[in-house]
């Protein structure tokens, strides 16, 4: 008879304590989903019921110490950083951002449960989803990805007082670099409207494929 295996990782950050349950068992996943602890499931000794582990993992020497800090972050619903281009700091976007992106004309969000749901579903499913880059003061911009059809999207939006002083280009650079070795995606893809010439000239150079939009 297999041996069960139940890992326990205490993980703190930023003053706060996740606990994260690692498993190949249902139920050893069930008791500490009903302890509101995290929960990393190892996948291939029985059928494991995804409601309980939203993370899975085919063997325990593919977590590494920033698989366990992504899961804690997640859990504690923290905003994680996933690294920097000169002096901006590029991490994944928290409903609590909702307030400020708002702001911005094309946030394609109208609610905070409509941005919840979106974070759930791709960083959860697909692994990525959309980024925000800010400086010391403010968020300047929010860029990322979004899944349609099979296909894997690049879309950005910049602050009016950051746009045409290349910071988008920077951001967009590093997420393409990043998602290639995080999340083995080869072909981005990008939807522009024809008379945005600035934007088709941006894609160009990050060397994306081009999807025309003539309406």
């Amino acid at each position: 008879m297999a041996r069960l295996m139940k890992l326990l990782k205490n993980v703190n950050i930023e003053g706060k304590h996740c606990e994260i349950v690692i498993s190949d068992e249902n139920v050893a996943l069930w008791e500490a989903f009903n302890s509101c602890k995290a929960t990393i499931a190892i996948l291939g000794k029985e059928y494991i019921d995804i409601k309980v582990s939203k993370y899975a993992i085919e063997d325990l020497r593919d977590i590494d110490e920033e698989y366990i800090k992504k899961v804690a972050y997640r859990s504690l619903k923290l905003p994680l950083s996933i690294g920097k281009t000169e002096n901006i700091n590029i991490r994944e976007i928290n409903v609590e951002d909702f307030v400020t992106l708002s702001a911005f004309r094309e946030f394609p969000f109208n609610t905070k449960e409509e941005l919840a749901e979106y974070i759930s579903m791709h960083y959860d499913f697909y692994g990525y989803g959309l980024y925000v880059f800010e400086n010391e003061d403010e968020l300047m911009g929010l860029a990322g990805f979004y899944n349609e059809e099979g296909k894997c999207y690049i879309s950005y939006m910049t602050d009016k007082k950051y746009r045409k002083k290349g910071y988008t280009f920077k951001v967009c650079r590093y997420l393409l670099s990043f998602i290639k070795k995080h999340c083995e995606v080869e072909n981005i893809y990008v939807r522009i409207k024809e008379s945005n010439t600035a934007s088709i000239n941006l894609a160009k150079k990050l060397g994306v494929i081009i999807e025309k939009d003539f309406e």
